[in-house]
């Protein structure tokens, strides 16, 4: 007969640890407690493995071949890089549509841009004329790469809107 009620050891050595039901939980318990706590040390530590870089988009760009770039004529907004790209007479030029307050993207308006966020306004050339913002657009640098793409170039800027514009058959 067992020893104890309930009790599935039937050995007859009463040298055999039995271990009760609030020991075993404790036991479960602390296993589970401890187990957690070394995965979110190991979640934690994996994140030094991966690199902190930010998913920036590159700031030189193709805007595509010249024949197709010309032939159309206006204003057209690219949604992916945040500008502006400007054909006419055979030139183009590209200009931010990031607004100069707070990073908001401009619209196009009757006027020039008008900014969502907080009500800046720029003129045709991308000057500011009304709002927050401390500074106008900036137009970048466009030039035909060695694959006779037009390239854009982000990290080069400039304010002056007529040496903004490009040619590419010169």
């Amino acid at each position: 007969m067992p020893k104890y009620r309930n009790s599935l050891n039937v050995d007859p050595d009463d040298q055999d640890p039995i271990i009760s039901r609030r020991s075993f939980l404790a036991l479960i318990g602390t296993g589970v407690c401890v187990l957690g706590a070394c995965q979110f040390t190991g979640a934690s530590m994996l994140g030094f493995l991966y690199p902190n870089a930010m998913k920036t988009p590159p700031s030189v760009f193709t805007l595509g071949r010249p024949e197709e770039i010309l032939a159309r004529e206006g204003k057209v907004f690219d949604p992916k890089q945040k500008i502006f790209v400007e054909t006419s007479n055979g030139r183009v030029r590209v200009q931010t549509a990031v607004c100069t307050h707070l990073g908001c993207t401009v619209n196009m308006v009757d006027t020039g841009y008008a900014c969502p966020c907080h009500g800046s306004t720029y003129d045709r050339v991308g000057r500011n004329t009304g709002g927050p913002a401390p500074l106008p657009l900036v137009f970048f640098l466009v030039y035909k790469g060695a694959s006779g793409e037009l390239m854009v170039d982000k990290s080069k800027t400039t304010l002056d809107y007529d040496a903004a514009w490009y040619s590419p058959t010169v």
